[in-house]
């Protein structure tokens, strides 16, 4: 059974702590492997990388940095198998796709999920996990591509407010759900049951409507 928490952006603040309290006690034996890939090589990885370890460190974790798998891809991989728990941060969706695609980390994570290692994406993290991913543009409405396949028939517009019009537009259009997700709350994804995790609605939209999350299973057709 595939566990993941899909987060609305924003993390790793004070406001996100009971949720990813509540997660840790739901991670298996192992670490925290974050792998900040939608973030650029050198002192952006590094940082995010800190501040992600230490924000789980702080909640009682043993948290490590995956190395960065664009120049080592072997030593990331090993990381990625030795996890617990791992941790898409955001940044760029397109960079973190093209990443995991390109070094071959996506089939690692995959593997980890598929022995029911909890996987986390936050914004970038939480759009590329899904099978369809949005690909934010400079101008204009995003594309879609392939993500990382971890769920199907959904994508996720993190950041939302009810707003997002193009974005939510252009999800549809390519899969039968989007999840709007606000900063700070998340949604856990569990044999196909959607938990809302946060004090904000997390939202449901379908050609049909939207609905707010709960604790209720939904299977889009």
């Amino acid at each position: 059974m595939v566990r993941l928490c899909l987060q609305g952006g924003n993390e790793l603040l004070p406001a996100s702590r009971e949720m990813d309290r509540e997660l840790l006690a739901l991670a298996g034996p192992g670490p925290v492997v974050v792998v900040p890939l939608a973030s650029k090589p050198g002192s952006d990885y590094a940082r995010t990388g800190a501040h992600a370890t230490a924000y789980f460190g702080e909640l009682g974790a043993d948290a490590v940095l995956a190395p960065d798998a664009r120049k080592d891809p072997a030593a990331a991989a090993g990381a990625v198998d030795g996890a617990g728990y791992v941790v898409l941060t955001g940044g760029s969706p397109r960079t973190l796709r093209d990443a995991l695609v390109d070094t071959g980390l996506g089939e690692h994570i995959r593997a980890a999920a598929g022995r029911g290692v909890l996987v986390m994406g936050s914004s970038a993290g939480a759009m590329v996990a899904c099978r369809t991913t949005l690909l934010p543009q400079w101008r204009g409405n995003p594309n879609v591509g392939p993500g990382l396949g971890l769920l199907d028939g959904y994508v996720v517009v993190p950041h939302f407010d009810g707003g997002r019009t193009a974005w939510v537009r252009a999800g549809l259009a390519a899969e039968p759900a989007v999840l709007g997700i606000p900063e700070n709350c998340g949604v856990l994804v569990e044999d196909g049951r959607l938990t809302a995790l946060g004090e904000s609605p997390v939202t449901l939209i379908t050609a049909e409507g939207r609905q707010d999350v709960a604790g209720v299973g939904f299977e889009p057709t």
